[in-house]
């Protein structure tokens, strides 16, 4: 009867408030599905799965991925980061090799810090080169991403987990599996936005967000020491930048990590951050590659220490060099056979001589 009573206008104004009404509910109820359903998608299997694939493009670029980025201290640089100001680091990878080339002024005493190195993963060997102090290493390559010389991969590593990683094997398997969800120890909670960055999120013995519109990488990972304990590592990513619009393929332009003061440290200064640490990426460009990066030459006069086989230790000589500083048995073999064909040579002359006088 009420709605009888009003007037045209009023009815149309409670219509068109009811429709919205019922759009709003539709719409809300719609996308809490959908997500709700793209969540339930999201199992560990896929989400191990999708983050392969974006490590596998950041890694197997068939045309090769060149990057320069930084590395600087925004708290505590003197704790243990060792060097000053902002590390520069230049890391061109074609699979199996990757070249890395990294500068900054040590810490301690302002000297130029200055590292070369190559990894080949197929043949599991590393060579290193260290030009202030004219030493040259080769040994069994770690997994870099643990490296502490090729930081933007360690960072992703930092943030995603422990990798499927063997010593001794050379990598003709996929490294890039994060253990720690293999293992199903983390729970999927929902989708949630971080900073702006639409991510999934996984709990477990730690919290992780994983993104969604820039490539499956963990975008935030806080690391816990214990039930209940602050947490000691805190990973996250800035910011990303497109590095091949086709394939939609992103790379983490600004890394930061954060290292709090645990439980084992001093008790008033928990949940303060005790180092932290910034990558910003300057450069990156795919293909152009020039293979011959991966070829590290060892100067005259450097220090060698070849851990490959077993340790041997030595001092990068000329041939010459070589020659002379050769084993005792080779300079005894040289002056037996000197002895044996320069004396009877010189005995044959002095007699042709006598006889020639004697005539």
């Amino acid at each position: 009867m009420l709605y009888r009573g009003c007037s045209k206008s009023v009815r149309q104004g409670l219509c068109q408030l009811l429709c919205f009404v019922v759009v709003f509910l539709y719409s809300v109820s719609r996308g809490w599905c959908d997500e709700r359903g793209e969540t339930e998608a999201l199992t560990l299997e896929t989400i191990t799965e999708r983050i392969q694939q974006t490590k596998d493009q950041l890694l197997r670029d068939p045309r090769g991925l060149s990057l320069t980025y930084t590395l600087g201290a925004f708290a505590n640089p003197e704790f243990e980061f060792g060097l000053s100001g902002n590390a520069m680091t230049r890391t061109v990878i074609k699979w199996p090799e990757l070249y890395i080339d990294v500068t900054g002024v040590n810490v301690e005493d302002g000297s130029l810090f200055h590292r070369t190195s190559v990894y080949d993963f197929l043949h599991h060997r590393t060579v290193a080169l260290d030009q202030q102090s004219q030493k040259a290493t080769f040994y069994p390559a770690r997994f870099f991403f643990s490296s502490g010389h090729s930081d933007y991969y360690k960072y992703l590593h930092m943030a995603e987990g422990h990798q499927f990683y063997r010593d001794g094997v050379p990598f003709t398997h996929k490294p890039t599996v994060p253990e720690c969800f293999a293992r199903g120890d983390y729970q999927v909670t929902g989708i949630e936005e971080i900073d702006g960055e639409r991510c999934v999120h996984l709990q477990g013995p730690d919290e992780i967000w994983i993104s969604l519109e820039h490539g499956y990488y963990v975008h935030k990972r806080v690391m816990m020491s214990g039930p209940g304990l602050v947490h000691p590592v805190e990973t996250q990513v800035l910011s990303y930048q497109l590095v091949d619009p086709q394939t939609e393929f992103w790379i983490p332009k600004k890394i930061r990590r954060k290292d709090y003061y645990g439980p084992a440290d001093d008790p008033d200064k928990q949940g303060l951050v005790k180092l932290g640490l910034e990558i910003n990426v300057t450069e990156v460009s795919q293909g152009g590659i020039d293979e011959a990066i991966f070829i590290l030459e060892i100067p005259v006069g450097y220090h060698v220490s070849d851990l490959l086989e077993e340790e041997k230790y030595y001092v990068k000589q000329t041939a010459f060099e070589k020659l002379m500083d050769g084993s005792h048995w080779i300079i005894s073999t040289l002056i037996v056979l000197a002895l044996l064909i320069v004396v009877p040579l010189i005995s044959f002359l002095l007699y042709s001589r006598r006889q020639a006088r004697v005539e």
